[in-house]
C-alpha cells in the first residue's frame, strides 16, 4: 500500500511486516523512521539491525541478519538505509526474498534516497507495495513551507504569525532541519505568543556570522579560500554538520539534474526555478565546471558526513566536510 507520510500514523497500530520510506528530504525520512520504531518498541520488537547500503556491499549479511535467532527472544527490527536509491541485482533480489518470505519475529524497514521511475516498477518494490506500506516523501516547495512551520509550531504548543512563518521560511531557504531547529529555539525563549516577523528577524539568523548557505555559495563560485573560512566559522559557532551537508547535497543534487538534461544545460536553467535569481549563474558556473564523476564523488562524501554525525565510523564530519567544500569549489584534493 502507497500513502502520503501524514497518513503513517494509522498504520502503526497493527504494524505491516515491512516498510519503506523514500525521497528527498532528509528531515520528514528520519522523523517517519523514528515514528516506525517506537511503534514497534511498543509493540515488543526490541533489538535492531542496522545497515548502510553503500560501496560493495554485501547483501548476504542482511538475509543472515534476518534468519538468525534472537538471544533475547525478543522480535528485532532489520533496518536497511540506502541512500542511493538503487539497490542493484543482487540487492534487489535480497529485499524481493525478504518481502516475499518474510520472518514472522521480524519488521523490515528500509529507509531510501528517492527512487526513480524504473525502480518503481522493479519486482522489489512492487512487492513492498503489495505485502507492506511505501511512504514517498517529496520535498517541499517554497511556497508550501510556511504552512509546515504553522504546523509543526502548533505541535510544539507555540504560535506564529503567517508574516513571520513566510519570513522564517525566507531565513533558512526551505531547509526543513534548519527550521525545525529554530523553532526548537523559539521552545525555550519566546516571551510572546504568537512569534512574530520582529522576533524571527532579530534571532534567526542574527547573531550567527556566517551561514551553511553563504559557504555553498563561496564553493559554488569556486573561492575555495573564503568557503574554508566560513566553514571553520560555522565550527566554532556550533553549527550541526548535519544541517549543513543538506545544504551541499541539494546543490549537488540540483548540479547533477542540469548536467544530465537531454536538451542541454539553458533547457535545464530554464526549468529549474533557481530562486533566488541572483543564484542562477552561480548554479551554471558550477554545473559547466562539474561532470558525473564528481558529482558522484561528492555525494558520496556527503553520505559520508551524515555516517560520521550519526556516530558511524572514525572519520570526523567536519575533515569530510572540509574536502566536500574543495571538491565543489573544483580544487584538487590532496
Amino acid at each position: 500500500m502507497r500513502i502520503r507520510p501524514e497518513q503513517l500514523g494509522q498504520h502503526l497500530n497493527q504494524l505491516a511486516p515491512c516498510y519503506l520510506i523514500q525521497g528527498e528530504e532528509p528531515l520528514l525520512l528520519q522523523e517517519l523512521g523514528d515514528d516506525i520504531r517506537q511503534a514497534a518498541k511498543q509493540q515488543d520488537f526490541l533489538e535492531r539491525d542496522l545497515f548502510h547500503v553503500e560501496g560493495r556491499f554485501n547483501w548476504q549479511q542482511i538475509n543472515a541478519a534476518d534468519q538468525a535467532m534472537s538471544l533475547f527472544a525478543s522480535r528485532k527490527i532489520v533496518e536497511i538505509r540506502m541512500p542511493s536509491g538503487k539497490p542493484g541485482k543482487d540487492g534487489g533480489a535480497t529485499l524481493l526474498e525478504l518481502i516475499e518470505n518474510p520472518n514472522p519475529d521480524n519488521l523490515i524497514l528500509l529507509v531510501s534516497g528517492k527512487i526513480d521511475a524504473a525502480g518503481q516498477k522493479s519486482k522489489w518494490y512492487k512487492a513492498f507495495e503489495k505485502n507492506g506500506i511505501v511512504v514517498p516523501v517529496y520535498p517541499l516547495e517554497l511556497q508550501e513551507i510556511p504552512r509546515w512551520i504553522t504546523q509543526r509550531a502548533q505541535k510544539l504548543g507555540l504560535a506564529i504569525d503567517t508574516d513571520a512563518a513566510q519570513l522564517l521560511a525566507q531565513r533558512t531557504e526551505g531547509n526543513l532541519l534548519a527550521t525545525a531547529q529554530e523553532l526548537e529555539k523559539f521552545t525555550l525563549r519566546t516571551k510572546t505568543s504568537p512569534i512574530s516577523v520582529e522576533e524571527v528577524a532579530e534571532d534567526v539568523g542574527g547573531h550567527a556570522r556566517y551561514s551553511s548557505f553563504q559557504l555553498v555559495d563561496e564553493a559554488l563560485n569556486q573561492n575555495p579560500q573564503r568557503a574554508l573560512t566560513i566553514l571553520n566559522g560555522l565550527h566554532e559557532e556550533g553549527s550541526e554538520p548535519l544541517a549543513i551537508v543538506w545544504v551541499f547535497a541539494r546543490e549537488i543534487r540540483l548540479i547533477n539534474k542540469l548536467i544530465s538534461h537531454p536538451q542541454g544545460l539553458q533547457a535545464a536553467i530554464s526549468e529549474a526555478r533557481i530562486w533566488p535569481q541572483k543564484r542562477v549563474g552561480l548554479v551554471e558556473k558550477a554545473a559547466q565546471s562539474h561532470t558525473k564523476a564528481s558529482v558522484q564523488q561528492m555525494l558520496d562524501l556527503c553520505l559520508r558526513v551524515d555516517q560520521s554525525a550519526k556516530g558511524v565510523g572514525h572519520e570526523k564530519a567536519w575533515d569530510i566536510l572540509s574536502r566536500l567544500t574543495l571538491l565543489l569549489a573544483k580544487q584538487p584534493l590532496s
